[in-house]
């Protein structure tokens, strides 16, 4: 008898743990996707935005660009967290209870739930430490905490905290949406709902919502208020210096540019090779680098999408804009040579060695650029080396855009 017993609490007990890794894999899938959702967000749109930063504001704001990447995050993590664990098919009736009820209009049920389930009583304080042991209590919890962010971004971007009840209303449309979109099964992408709107997720939301609004200060301690950036924007806006970010950016977008226009041209020849290809690269950039610039008063097509100009201190257009092409030139033509010479590798040992020295050599000077930008970028520089060493000043044009 002792040993059934015994094994029957080892089955209740694999039972409870493995429902608690199920409602734990519930919470943990919509954040992991949310997550990669935001990495490809961010590999698509890091470039656009950083354009936009530049072109707009003349300098790339770190608080600006964290606020509204969390906020994407919150919002995508909020809405999975809502829809999954989602049905494996859209024909998904025959899973469905027949008598399942998809609406619970009594308010304050959770207060029911949680009673039943753990013999909770708001008068017997020794009652309390059971709400931990029930699940109604966590769901409720968990509501409540959804949209508790949501009333932090709000708090934010309204200031003050008189505006309490604009949050209440923004909180309470948000749940409203949640919970349509619940009821209707994905707005009908689903045959049949597979989760339940609730009226208490309503009014649990949108207290998280509150909460976040009037304890929202507790969280934003340390980041720059909306006027601190808005200062900060009229500030760089009225340099007269692109920023060193801005000097870099309007080089890469030079090189992408090169790069787009070569693969063209690289396509249409019937023949081409790994040479054939530098070679017209080398072509391509020259003309974007110089050739365009010294037409155009300084301006190169990356310079014109960042609102910058290259001006030469000495008025040497076409000597100073050579030796800048020349200076950032140098490391893609190495890179271009090592690719060469790797196709080229065979049983000669020399051959083959000399071909890993300019690999590494390469890397190695990749490696030491980017080192020497990043200390210069922290160390606040005002020039890139290709236009200090060029004698070029990188001036922003101001004015609407």
């Amino acid at each position: 008898m002792i040993e059934i017993h015994s094994n029957f609490l080892l089955l209740y007990s694999s039972a409870c743990l493995l429902e608690r890794e199920n409602e734990m894999q519930a919470y943990v899938l919509p954040i992991f996707v949310a997550i990669a959702i935001c990495f490809l967000l961010a590999f698509i749109l890091t470039l656009p935005w950083a354009v936009y930063q530049y072109r707009k504001h003349g300098y790339f704001s770190f608080w600006r660009t964290l606020l509204i990447l969390s906020f994407i995050f919150y919002g995508l993590s909020a809405f999975f967290l809502v829809i999954f664990p989602i049905p494996s098919a859209r024909s998904n009736c025959a899973s469905i209870d027949p008598g399942a009820i998809f609406i619970q209009n009594r308010p304050f049920q959770f207060i029911r739930d949680i009673q039943r389930e753990s013999g909770f009583h708001w008068a017997v304080p020794s009652s309390y430490i059971d709400l931990l042991t029930t699940r109604a209590f966590y769901q409720m919890f968990f509501n409540v905490l959804l949209l508790f962010p949501l009333g932090v971004f709000l708090r934010y971007f309204f200031k003050g905290k008189a505006k309490w009840f604009h949050a209440a209303l923004i909180g309470f449309s948000v749940s409203l949406f949640f919970e349509i979109t619940q009821r209707t099964a994905l707005f009908g992408f689903f045959e049949c709902p597979y989760r339940i709107f609730d009226v208490d997720d309503l009014m649990t939301n949108t207290v998280g919502t509150v909460l976040g609004f009037i304890l929202a200060p507790m969280f934003l301690v340390l980041i720059p208020s909306r006027e601190t950036l808005s200062e900060q924007s009229h500030f760089f806006n009225n340099q007269r210096k692109a920023t060193f970010g801005a000097q870099l950016m309007e080089v890469l977008l030079n090189i992408i540019i090169a790069r787009v226009i070569t693969s063209f041209i690289f396509g249409l020849l019937k023949r081409p090779g790994v040479l054939v290809d530098e070679i017209i690269f080398a072509i391509v950039f020259f003309v974007v680098m110089v050739v365009i610039p010294v037409i155009w008063k300084g301006h190169t097509v990356g310079s014109k999408i960042v609102r910058m100009r290259l001006l030469p201190e000495k008025g040497n257009w076409l000597g100073s804009l050579s030796r800048r092409y020349i200076i950032v030139y140098m490391p893609l033509l190495l890179s271009a040579l090592s690719k060469i010479f790797s196709n080229q590798m065979g049983e000669d040992l020399l051959a083959n060695l000399f071909v890993i020295g300019v690999v590494f050599l390469t890397a190695l000077l990749w490696f030491f650029l980017f080192c020497h930008i990043v200390i210069r970028w922290i160390k606040k520089d005002k020039d890139l080396y290709f236009n200090r060493y060029s004698h070029i000043e990188a001036v922003r044009i101001t004015g609407e855009m």
